[in-house]
């Protein structure tokens, strides 16, 4: 048997699957929903591109089965980025803004965050971050530590999709996307870092986008 927070340190894709058939389709479908993964994030930035995730709304079971951990879920970058601020935020998501401020003759016009309701409790994202704290701690993350800090974060490594590569074949490729995602101080968040590489020499996002944040 393993913990939640094994699964996460050791990123257990069967572990995740548990969870998801446990929800149940719907309510996990809710969830992705409530997160933002099905729409755009309103970013200050024309022409916006999202996904809105056709193929995994029809229902297939290796569809959910691959989208609870990661792999056969389709998200922009920002999307990924919006949804992880309800962790860091105590269950409230940031809008993503690139303007900080608008210079007018009048003076500075200021652009301030807006929030959404909450799509966690706070308790609930409490526990998430010192999930996430656990995943950073051990042994496989460890070199994403900084002394001083608790940083929360994971590792993401991801095969690409033939279709993607323009390549007429269902599965995916020997290619992969790797990334990281963290906040840090985990306990009083500033910033909120994703990386993300297309398809590096190393096996693992480990090795490659670890060192990158």
């Amino acid at each position: 048997e393993k913990t939640m927070t094994e699964v996460l340190e050791k990123s257990i894709n069967t572990g995740a699957v548990f969870i998801e058939r446990a929800l149940g389709h719907d309510l996990f479908l809710k969830y992705l929903d409530s997160f933002g993964l099905f729409d755009p994030t309103g970013i200050d930035l024309d022409g916006e591109v999202f996904s809105n995730n056709t193929t995994l709304k029809k229902g297939y079971e290796i569809n959910f089965a691959t989208a609870s951990f990661g792999q056969g879920i389709e998200i922009t970058p920002i999307q990924l980025v919006r949804a992880y601020t309800a962790i860091a935020n105590g269950g409230k998501m940031v809008k993503p803004y690139v303007v900080d401020r608008i210079v007018t003759d009048d003076g500075d016009i200021k652009t301030e965050p807006e929030m959404s309701s909450p799509v966690l409790s706070t308790k609930t994202a409490s526990q998430l971050t010192a999930m996430l704290i656990s995943v950073i701690e051990s042994v496989y993350s460890k070199s994403a530590r900084l002394p001083g800090y608790y940083i929360a974060g994971k590792t993401g490594t991801a095969q690409v999709p033939f279709s993607t590569l323009g390549i007429e074949k269902k599965g995916y490729s020997d290619k992969t996307w790797q990334s990281f995602i963290g906040f840090a101080p985990a306990l009083d968040p500033k910033f909120l870092i994703l990386v993300k590489l297309d398809n590096p020499e190393t096996r693992t996002a480990e090795y490659s986008a670890i060192p990158v944040f």
